[in-house]
């Protein structure tokens, strides 16, 4: 099932696992769809639009673009080419803010789009405008070890255990590493109490071997340059991964973990001054549809349509307990007590700084 040789060496000598550096580019179903034949007499003029997203999404977008690219052009008449950025999710939603011209925004954290309705440049109905809250697909968070878990790493608490490094990822840049530690923190608060979530991160502060910007560089760091015990990240960025090398890295789900959700929006500010609202919309309606769940199916991800989701239910660990951010407060109550400057997560660096 797993096509090793053919991914190994995209993933390495193309450079897919490699730090996930903010990009823009032409994808490649882009370039093969603008030909230099002239357009049919009477077809709707191509119209390029700017997918913005976050690091490790390409492999998704990579299958879900010329997808939709086919549908849309057999059933109008037009085609449509693309412009991709990816990088850490934090800084995506900062680069827009910054003038990058995104149509679509394709995120992993609530809180990245709030900026955006702030500033104006998203509509405050957004998250109603698409099913589910505009989220097309979840994941849970998951503990990535070394061949035959030397460090026996099988729960959140075992993070906290002394002799254990960590392949962190920063968030202040990273939707990724929010999820991650919120999973942790609140996972030891519900079953033990804050006393002892805190006491969790403070033990997890302290064991970072390696802080970096996105999820696609804590792979990196992790499976390319072999970097510390343990990675904490996205379920679907491991089954990639795992699917793509040669040897499989074992894994953990922790039996109490969250529902990570994706969502996505066209960016209002700048369909309506490109013109491209109507096949932005599509775009995103597209990963709701039949064929966009089937995708995200494939690309490890557990979307939100169950028979999509049954068709790869074997990739899926059970989970005991699946929280949601709602639990905990939402994003604004976790940001303001976790992630906020002087927050829990600062304090537990800075007791930890020599």
């Amino acid at each position: 099932m797993k096509r090793r040789s053919v991914l190994y060496a995209s993933l390495f000598t193309a450079g897919l696992l490699v730090t996930a550096c903010t990009q823009s580019q032409q994808s490649e179903q882009a370039e093969q769809n603008t030909s230099s034949e002239p357009q049919t007499t009477g077809a709707p003029a191509a119209v390029e639009l700017t997918l913005v997203s976050y690091g490790v999404a390409k492999p998704l977008y990579s299958k879900i673009i010329p997808a939709f690219q086919t549908e849309w052009q057999e059933k109008t008449g037009q085609k449509v080419t693309f412009k991709e950025s990816y990088g850490a999710s934090g800084a995506q939603t900062r680069a827009v803010l910054g003038g990058l011209e995104a149509d679509i925004l394709a995120q992993n954290i609530q809180s990245n789009v709030d900026p955006l309705v702030e500033k104006g440049f998203v509509s405050a109905d957004w998250s109603k405008r698409l099913p589910n809250q505009a989220s097309p697909a979840s994941t849970v968070m998951v503990l990535v070890t070394r061949p035959g878990n030397p460090k026996q790493i099988n729960s959140w608490k075992d993070l906290a255990k002394d002799g254990v490094s960590i392949v962190a990822i920063n968030p202040q840049t990273s939707g990724n590493a929010r999820w991650g530690i919120l999973a942790g923190y609140g996972a030891v608060e519900k079953a033990e109490g804050e006393a002892a979530a805190n006491e969790y991160l403070a033990g997890f502060a302290k064991n970072i071997k390696t802080l970096v910007s996105s999820g696609r560089e804590a792979t990196d760091a992790f499976v390319k340059n072999q970097i510390g015990d343990v990675l904490v990240t996205f379920e679907n960025e491991i089954i990639f991964t795992n699917d793509a090398i040669p040897d499989d890295y074992p894994y953990v789900v922790p039996t109490q973990n969250i529902q990570v959700d994706f969502p996505v929006t066209i960016i209002d500010k700048v369909v309506d001054k490109n013109g491209t609202r109507e096949v932005a919309e599509a775009f995103t309606q597209f990963l709701f549809s039949p064929k966009g769940q089937e995708i995200f199916a494939q690309a490890g991800y557990r979307p939100i349509d169950s028979q999509a989701a049954a068709t790869k239910s074997s990739q899926y660990k059970p989970v005991d307990k699946l929280y949601t951010v709602a639990d905990f407060g939402g994003w604004s109550a976790v940001n303001a007590k976790l992630f906020a400057d002087g927050g829990l997560f600062d304090a537990a660096q800075a007791a930890n700084k020599p």
